[in-house]
């Protein structure tokens, strides 16, 4: 077979027989290229990234892919400078077409509005990094230029089939500076409602997100929210500043630490969030992850992590961090069954005091567990109970089981009947 060589996809349009070695998609970019093959009676659609026309119209050319679809193949620049959103929003479609991942290369991308991904498809980049280092992280999505919004954004449909969720991995994202809500990555939205009926979103399954550094840019900013989803894993991610790091609404069986510690550092108010929305919201933990160190405004800080969930797992996270106006370092606002063990909470008023509350609990519960909770090097401040009732709901006893909790944390808890 005659094998021609030309420095850019737009030469493909030229020729109608053989193959054709493409050195980049834009020329002198060395990006996006490879091996076409020439189908003549093919009549493809042409999609820009592995289907092209070919000289009077007839037949197509037809990228010869045998792993996984680069964004520049679908004519992304990924120099740093023009904007790629179109093109990486393209490449997501065009890839769950495929059925195959998406790449990004080493380098930096910029996008100056939302990448909208698509369902099932797993995005890679080359490597990541974190705050401090000197060198750049190995591949960045740079969304400085948008105005506001998610650099990476996916919906589910109204109506009642579940959406395998788009999953990402090994890459820095930046975020704007403009002072609007927004964030790295965003699965469903809290507007799209919570109900089992087509007039609502439905289930996202299956998000998950590791090795990703999301570098947030101002404290309206979230790094990670899932709403409605369903059995997903954030881990191993690195997320600094931003209003919340980690917050999950009305998600079902999620966990947030489950493959490895995420690192969340100077958040806002709260830097890990569970919320219910009606019956959504059960079964998820936070295992093992660190949060540190929020921002510390001088201002009235509620928690390092807010829990209202109506069921979770709050299991073995370091928290640390001094705030002049903290009033816990976790907060269970609401639920029926609630496990708080093993955490290491280094949280202080100021240098040598700790702070009010460990736990705050507003409650009743069905069943809420306390054990082993601990302070490297300094006092636990007791628990605080808001709701005192023997009973969840008039019927069901309110059952509370704490102990081993270091210095001042078994004091506080109910006592007598809901005990």
């Amino acid at each position: 077979m005659q094998m021609a060589a030309v420095s850019s996809v737009d030469e493909l349009s030229g020729l109608s027989s053989g193959a054709a070695q493409i050195l980049s998609y834009h020329e002198n970019m060395n990006k996006g290229g490879g091996v076409f093959a020439f189908q003549a009676s093919s009549a493809a659609t042409v999609n820009g990234c592995t289907i092209f026309a070919a000289s009077g119209g007839k037949g197509r050319w037809v990228r010869q892919l045998s792993g996984a679809l680069d964004v520049t193949m679908c004519g992304a620049w990924w120099d740093g400078s023009h904007d790629d959103a179109g093109a990486l929003s393209h490449a997501f479609q065009v890839a769950a077409g495929l059925r195959v991942s998406l790449s990004l290369p080493g380098g930096i991308g910029k996008v100056c509005s939302s990448v909208a991904a698509a369902r099932g498809v797993i995005l890679r980049g080359q490597g990541t990094g974190t705050p401090g280092d000197t060198a750049p992280s190995a591949t960045v999505v740079d969304g400085s230029c948008m105005k506001s919004g998610w650099v990476f954004d996916f919906q589910t449909p109204k109506g009642t089939t579940n959406i395998e969720a788009p999953k990402y991995y090994d890459m820095e994202i930046l975020t704007t500076s403009a002072a609007t809500p927004g964030g790295c990555i965003r699965w469903n939205s809290v507007a799209g409602g919570f109900t089992d009926n087509a007039a609502s979103q439905f289930y996202m399954m299956h998000p998950h997100v590791e090795r990703i550094y999301c570098n947030l840019q101002n404290r309206t900013q979230i790094g990670l929210e899932c709403s409605k989803c369903f059995n997903g894993d954030f881990s191993l991610n690195n997320i600094t500043n931003g209003k919340h790091g980690i917050a999950l609404e009305g998600s079902d069986v999620m966990c947030i630490g489950c493959g490895g510690p995420n690192r969340i550092a100077y958040t806002g108010d709260s830097q890990i969030r569970l919320a219910s929305h009606g019956t959504f919201g059960n079964m998820d933990r936070v295992v093992g992850n660190e949060v540190l160190y929020p921002g510390d405004t001088n201002a009235r800080f509620d928690s390092f992590i807010y829990d209202n969930a109506r069921s979770s797992v709050i299991d073995s996270n370091h928290i640390e961090g001094i705030l002049s106006g903290v009033q816990s370092a976790i907060h269970v606002a609401g639920g029926f069954s609630h496990t708080i063990i093993n955490n290491d909470i280094d949280v202080l008023v100021n240098s040598t005091s700790a702070a009010p509350h460990w736990l705050i609990a507003d409650g009743p519960f069905v069943n809420f567990r306390a054990t082993n909770n601990g302070c490297g090097g300094c006092v636990l401040g007791p628990a605080l109970f808001t709701n005192r009732s023997p009973t969840y709901n008039g019927i069901v006893p309110q059952v509370i089981t704490h102990g081993g909790n270091a210095a001042n944390g078994d004091s506080g808890f109910p006592s007598g009947g809901g005990q």
